[in-house]
């Protein structure tokens, strides 16, 4: 039996830590081995304590959460998920903190609530702090784990027949589809920031809630060539325009006549909403072989069988590498079973993008 993951829960509501403390440990698979009311008791029980991951709020006194996790980064780094709210304000500061190094968020308002979406919120928590632990973080040494192949892993993993690998080169590409979730905001902020002009329209999924994505449009904005929106319902796919798919919602892509068409929906339901597989399916049914998808750091598998329909349409794939993804869930399979056609760094993801759309 593996060894829970230790974590230290910080909030300055007695309520809240005793309430995310029960949850936590009734799941399982954590101990919660302290809990901490402000910034400044965090740090001194982290270097004491040296937990697998910290729950960390952001409205304390003393020291909120945001100055505690500059000093957490620099002194005793540690994967830190973020307990905050959906307000607009709480999503500038979680964004800030993903920056910072933390490696998740989640609504604390969602998780605490009584409503019946609070045990989705619950799970996704249970999810984020398990994926949390061997996240790659920086000045953070990753311990070595041993994977046991489990029947749901093989079910979940079907074969994909070995394919030729496509050169880098020009190819005749009409959109480019991003998808990404835990890490991704940083991840993404960095391809935006290296992207030239392209030409062509690119569609984004990140695992994001509401609040969130129309402030994270911004913030791409802000550092890249290519304007990004949140994606609106019936409006045309136009060149050298990104698409953010809005939270809680679905985007895919239609054909009107000669016009590409954005369509946004709150159908299908999925686990993970935007949904990676429902925008690559979409793009892979539209573009056939002239869609270039990208698949980057995240927990879970969402994008692999929209991904296995672009492959079969003749679409050209680029996945993450291993070691630049905050988590390697997202692209391990498109990795492992040959599915990508070109598996490069963090760093490389623009210029590879660039090549295939531009030749240059």
């Amino acid at each position: 039996m593996e060894d829970k993951i230790r974590v230290l829960v910080v909030d300055d509501s007695i309520i809240s830590r005793k309430y995310l403390s029960r949850i936590l440990e009734e799941s399982g698979k954590i101990k919660v081995i302290d809990t901490a009311k402000d910034g400044e008791e965090a740090i001194e029980k982290i270097k004491k304590l040296n937990p697998d991951v910290v729950t960390l709020d952001v409205e304390m006194p003393r020291l909120n959460g945001i100055e505690a996790l500059k000093i957490i980064m620099k002194e005793c780094p540690v994967p830190v998920v973020m307990v905050s709210s959906l307000t607009k304000d709480g999503a500038k500061e979680t964004l800030e903190s993903l920056r910072l190094g933390a490696v998740d968020y989640i609504s604390k308002t969602d998780v605490l609530s009584f409503k019946e979406a609070a045990k989705e919120a619950r799970e996704l928590l249970i999810e984020k702090i398990v994926a949390a632990k061997d996240a790659r973080i920086r000045g953070r040494r990753l311990r070595p784990t041993r994977v046991t192949p489990t029947v749901e892993t093989k079910e979940e993993t079907p074969t994909v027949s070995p394919t030729r690998k496509k050169k880098l080169e020009k190819m005749d590409i009409k959109v480019v589809a991003i998808a990404a979730s835990t890490g991704g905001p940083v991840a993404l902020e960095k391809v935006f920031s290296m992207l030239p002009l392209l030409g062509v329209p690119v569609m984004i999924v990140q695992h994001m809630p509401k609040t969130f994505t129309g402030v994270f449009a911004n913030s791409l904005s802000k550092v890249s060539k290519i304007k990004v929106k949140e994606a609106e319902d019936g409006e045309e796919l136009r060149p050298n325009q990104g698409y953010l798919a809005p939270g809680g919602m679905q985007m895919t892509a239609s054909k009107s006549g000669s016009r590409y068409i954005v369509r946004v929906s709150d159908e299908p339901k999925t686990i993970y909403t935007p949904n990676a597989d429902v925008m690559f399916t979409s793009v892979a049914e539209v573009f056939g072989d002239k869609a270039l998808c990208v698949i980057m750091t995240g927990m879970g598998d969402d994008g692999f069988r929209g991904l296995q329909k672009v492959k079969a349409a003749g679409g050209t794939i680029i996945a993450q590498d291993k070691d630049s993804c905050v988590v390697w869930g997202m692209p391990r399979k498109p990795t492992q079973t040959g599915l990508a056609d070109f598996v490069v760094p963090l760093d490389e993801i623009a210029t590879t993008i660039s090549k295939i759309v531009l030749g240059r």
